[in-house]
């Protein structure tokens, strides 16, 4: 389950931690990366920013745009977003369809899978919670398996494994406290 965590995991994140890992995907050489962080506010503060992709470039790094194609309430929200990979690399699209699954005050879930692009595999999912039982704070819960057509170096996946992902996770942090 998405939110559960052990007791010193639980210890980290309250003190503010990212916790950045990878995990297995049967089938693919390329691992899920999941991040996980405590917000100091509830899980809603956090959704609205996640719920909405039109404001990915904001705050998301490296994302360059991101247009919803479509939408038909929270079960079918077709989106376009574009990374902006460093040079020499071309920038890499990715049409996703995704589903919104929200229990106000319990559980809010932005899941993704790819319908076309320059992905082999481009899914995931953001899950806010809140933490520890405290409806005040949220632990979230990112995890994306991306598997790009064109081969990536290894220094720039540690980047966003090391870099990136924590940036992510502290401009949600500045943008859920407004």
């Amino acid at each position: 389950m998405p939110h559960t965590t052990d007791a010193a995991m639980k210890i980290r994140l309250a003190k503010g931690e990212v916790i950045v890992g990878t995990e297995p995907v049967p089938g693919s050489n390329q691992p899920r990366l999941v991040v996980r962080a405590m917000f100091d506010v509830p899980p809603e503060a956090v959704w609205k920013h996640i719920e909405d992709a039109t404001k990915y470039a904001e705050f998301m790094p490296r994302v360059k745009s991101v247009q919803v194609l479509s939408r038909d309430g929270n079960d079918l929200i077709r989106t376009k977003l574009t990374v902006d990979m460093p040079f020499p690399l071309k920038n890499l699209s990715a049409t996703t369809r995704a589903k919104h699954t929200v229990e106000p005050g319990v559980r809010y879930v932005r899941e993704w899978v790819l319908e076309e692009g320059d992905y082999h595999v481009n899914e995931g999912s953001w899950t806010l919670v809140p933490f520890d039982g405290d409806p005040n704070r949220a632990l979230g819960v990112y995890r994306v398996h991306v598997v790009p057509k064109m081969p990536i170096p290894g220094v720039i996946q540690s980047a966003v494994q090391e870099k990136a992902m924590p940036k992510l996770i502290e401009a949600l942090r500045a943008r859920s406290k407004k």
